[in-house]
């Protein structure tokens, strides 16, 4: 994108932004990277990201930056604390009609958020493992990059 946008949208070059055809679709997560060859409006994406949201190309998309990791599980976390919550409301007040059918469906919401909480703290894991592993690659072949140059000169 072009490099006029990243203070607009709070980031910096590397960071991570959503990208999406509403706020119903489900965003394309993407790496910015500043280039004033885009012109200014406009966004370059590969041919899997257009794909994977669904564009033409040159439809309009939503870029919002995106929440850090923290966010992410601390929202996901109330979400399923809310749900839990919910449930238990509803058991006290089938527990006061029917407790046989109460339990049975404070069980399923109880199944129901470990899920979401398993899953969550599953993907929050998988981020970090990825970003660490391209932050390890990087460094490496910085590493070698620089033992090269070193070695040129002794030569």
């Amino acid at each position: 994108m072009h490099k006029s946008y990243l203070s607009q949208l709070g980031i910096k070059e590397g960071d991570d932004v959503e990208i999406s055809l509403g706020e119903e679709a489900k965003p394309v997560v993407v790496a910015v990277f500043a280039d004033t060859l885009v012109e200014e409006g406009h966004i370059r994406l590969s041919p899997e990201d257009i794909a994977a949201i669904g564009a033409a190309p040159g439809s309009s998309v939503i870029v919002t930056r995106r929440p850090p990791l923290a966010d992410r599980v601390k929202t996901g976390a109330e979400t399923t604390a809310e749900k839990v919550k919910g449930g238990a409301a509803q058991a006290a007040e089938k527990i006061r009609g029917g407790a046989p059918e109460a339990a049975g469906k404070v069980k399923e919401s109880a199944t129901q958020a470990a899920e979401k909480v398993k899953e969550g703290a599953s993907q929050a894991a998988e981020k970090v493992k990825e970003g660490a592993s391209v932050a390890k690659e990087s460094i490496e072949k910085s590493t070698e990059t620089v033992k090269k140059k070193l070695q040129d000169k002794d030569l």
